[in-house]
C-alpha cells in the first residue's frame, strides 16, 4: 500500500508540475490583446495616396511630352545626316555621327533621370503616407489597449473582429489630406 501510495503522490506532482507551465501559458495569451491592419490596403485606397498617383502621372506626362521631343529631334537630326551622307566627306560624316551619338547618350541620360525622380518621389511620398498609417494604428492600438498591432501579410489566419483596416484607412482619410510630392532629385 504504501508504494502505490508513494506512486499516487509521484504521479500526483508529475501532472501538477506539467500542468503548470501549460496554465501559465494559457494565462498570459488571454491577456495579451492585439490588432491587425492591411497595410497595403491603407496605401492603395487612402486619398492622399490617389492624391500622389495623380501628382506622379502628370509629372509623368510632361516627362514623356519631354522626351517625345527629343526623340522627335533626334530622328530629325538622323534623317538630315543620312541626307547629307553623300555630300559630306568621311570626316565630317564621322563628326556627324560622333555628334548624333552623344546627343543619344544625353537623351538616355535624361530618359533615367526622370525616371528615377519618379520613383524616387514615389518612394518618398508614399513612405511619408506609411508612416501616417503607422502612426494613426498606433493611436487605435493605445485606446484599445492592444499589446501589439500586426500587418495582415505577417499573418496566415486570424479573426475578423481583430483587423482595425477601416478604421485606420477612415482616420487616415480625415487627417491626411495630401502628402506633398517632393520633386527634387536626391545626389
Amino acid at each position: 500500500m504504501k508504494t502505490t501510495l508513494k506512486g499516487a503522490l509521484i504521479a500526483a506532482v508529475l501532472c501538477l508540475t506539467l500542468a503548470a507551465p501549460a496554465t501559465a501559458a494559457e494565462e498570459a495569451s488571454k491577456g495579451m490583446t492585439f490588432g491587425i491592419v492591411d497595410i497595403n490596403k491603407v496605401l492603395q485606397a487612402a486619398e492622399a495616396a490617389k492624391g500622389i498617383l495623380g501628382e506622379l502621372e502628370g509629372k509623368r506626362k510632361e516627362f514623356q511630352t519631354q522626351i517625345t521631343k527629343e526623340e522627335d529631334s533626334l530622328r530629325a537630326f538622323e534623317t538630315s545626316v543620312m541626307k547629307e551622307k553623300e555630300k559630306l566627306s568621311k570626316e565630317d560624316f564621322e563628326k556627324k555621327r560622333k555628334e548624333f551619338e552623344e546627343k543619344m547618350v544625353t537623351a538616355q541620360k535624361m530618359v533615367q533621370d526622370k525616371k528615377r525622380l519618379l520613383d524616387q518621389a514615389f518612394g518618398d511620398s508614399m513612405g511619408k503616407l506609411r508612416t501616417e498609417a503607422l502612426k494613426v494604428s498606433a493611436e487605435i492600438s493605445k485606446e484599445r489597449g492592444f499589446d501589439a498591432v500586426f500587418t495582415q501579410d505577417a499573418l496566415v489566419l486570424a479573426e475578423k473582429d481583430l483587423d482595425i483596416t477601416d478604421e485606420v484607412l477612415e482616420r487616415v482619410n480625415k487627417n491626411i489630406k495630401k502628402i506633398p510630392v517632393v520633386w527634387a532629385a536626391k545626389k
